[in-house]
C-alpha cells in the first residue's frame, strides 16, 4: 500500500474513533509523546498526548451522539510527514441538545516504523455565511 492510502487510512481511523467514541482507537491513532498537540474548536491548544487523551475522554463522557463526515480532504506527503485538510460536517447530542456544526481541520501525520500517526488535529469553527464582496472602498 502507499504512503497516500496509509495516510488516508490513518486518517479515517482517527474519525472513526471519532463518531464511535472508541478511546481506545483514539489510542492508537495518536503517537504518544510530549509534543503532540491538539486544538478542538473554541478550545485553547492541548500539548502533550496525556492532556489530549484526557480531552477526549471528558469529550466521549459528555457526548451522548457524535457523528463527522468529511469532504473536501486534501492529503500532502513530504518524507515522514504528512497533512491533511478536510471540512467536518459535526452532529452531536449532549444533554438532550442535538447541534450540527461545520469545521475545517488539519491533521499532521508521522511516520513511524512505516505507520502514520497523528500528531497534530486542529479544527476550527468554519462560517458558512456567503463571501462578502470585495468594495473598492474602505469604511
Amino acid at each position: 500500500m502507499d504512503d497516500r492510502l496509509k495516510v488516508k487510512e490513518s486518517n479515517d481511523r482517527f474519525y472513526e474513533a471519532l463518531s464511535t467514541q472508541n478511546l481506545v482507537e483514539m489510542e492508537a491513532v495518536w503517537l504518544h509523546e510530549p509534543w503532540t498537540k491538539c486544538v478542538h474548536p473554541g478550545w485553547e491548544i492541548l500539548v502533550g498526548w496525556e492532556k489530549i487523551r484526557e480531552s477526549w475522554d471528558n469529550i466521549f463522557r459528555n457526548t451522548q451522539y457524535l457523528k463527522i463526515n468529511i469532504t473536501n480532504l486534501s492529503i500532502q506527503i513530504e518524507k515522514d510527514v504528512a497533512w491533511v485538510v478536510c471540512t467536518e460536517s459535526i452532529a452531536s447530542a449532549r444533554e438532550a441538545n442535538y447541534q450540527t456544526a461545520t469545521a475545517q481541520a488539519t491533521n499532521i501525520y508521522y511516520k513511524v516504523d512505516d505507520q502514520w500517526f497523528l500528531v497534530h488535529h486542529h479544527a476550527s469553527p468554519a462560517t458558512v455565511n456567503a463571501p462578502v464582496e470585495a468594495s473598492e472602498s474602505i469604511q
